[in-house]
């Protein structure tokens, strides 16, 4: 049975002996700097841009949407407000930015973590204070299948960028749970409830808390933990992913 570490070593021959070529485009890394991405695949992430839902961050259709009311929520949070109380992404989930996280999480490729991280930072402007930041948790069977956590080494790169207090070790996943990206928008949800839970509830209580993760698709597991944590007494909950998706 090949484990990640001699995976990880595989890897590292293979690329010293063969020229590394782009995770995306295929062509010749050359001197990008960056693990398995050429500057141009690089540069063509795409940062999230334009008007979105002021709560959970959903890209609106008209570039005019939120002119007459900045405070518009989607029909989504208007239905069925969520327990965070802002989710920001720093890009969209598509093209090289995809591929990046992909590589990042499954094939994996840890070294792809602070250079997302520093990505991620310099797309998001803070314009609130915060007192902490909190990963989203791996239930400890996954956690030893993929070998790290990808929202902790993002989290630890956003509270050095924000000289933030990381609290890395109270939010845990309590029950293993399948794959989200198996299920649908409704069993999504149903699949993380009671799934978290806090070692000490007090080191959140009247704190405002920023959740990272990696990818924002319905938002059920953010919104999950942000229940635990706001039930914990946290202030407030802001989410914030390297990436989300449109839908």
């Amino acid at each position: 049975m090949i484990t990640i570490s001699s995976r990880y070593l595989f890897t590292r021959i293979l690329d010293f002996i063969l020229p590394a070529s782009c995770a995306y485009c295929r062509s010749p890394v050359g001197d990008s700097g960056i693990p398995r991405f050429c500057k141009n695949c690089w540069a063509d992430f795409s940062p999230l841009q334009g008007p979105v839902c002021p709560t959970c961050g959903r890209p609106f259709g008209s570039p005019e949407s939120l002119t007459d009311s900045p405070e518009h929520e989607c029909f989504h949070c208007r239905r069925t407000p969520p327990h965070y109380d802002q989710a920001l992404a720093a890009g969209l989930f598509e093209g090289p930015l995809r591929e990046a996280i992909h590589v990042f999480k499954y094939r994996p490729l840890r070294s792809l973590g602070a250079p997302l991280a520093g990505w991620m930072a310099r797309q998001v402007r803070m314009t609130i204070p915060l007192d902490m930041t909190v990963p989203v948790p791996l239930h400890k069977k996954r956690l030893r299948h993929r070998g790290f956590n990808q929202a902790l080494m993002l989290a630890h790169g956003i509270s050095d960028r924000f000289a933030m207090p990381l609290n890395y070790d109270n939010l845990i996943r309590v029950r293993y749970t399948r794959p989200q990206v198996e299920l649908s928008g409704r069993e999504r949800a149903e699949n993380v409830r009671g799934a978290f839970n806090l070692i000490r509830p007090a080191e959140v209580r009247d704190k405002r808390i920023l959740l990272i993760d990696d990818v924002f698709t319905t938002g059920a597991t953010m919104n999950e933990c942000a229940k635990v944590l706001k039930d914990a007494g946290a202030a407030s909950v802001t989410v914030l992913t390297l990436a989300r998706t449109t839908e």
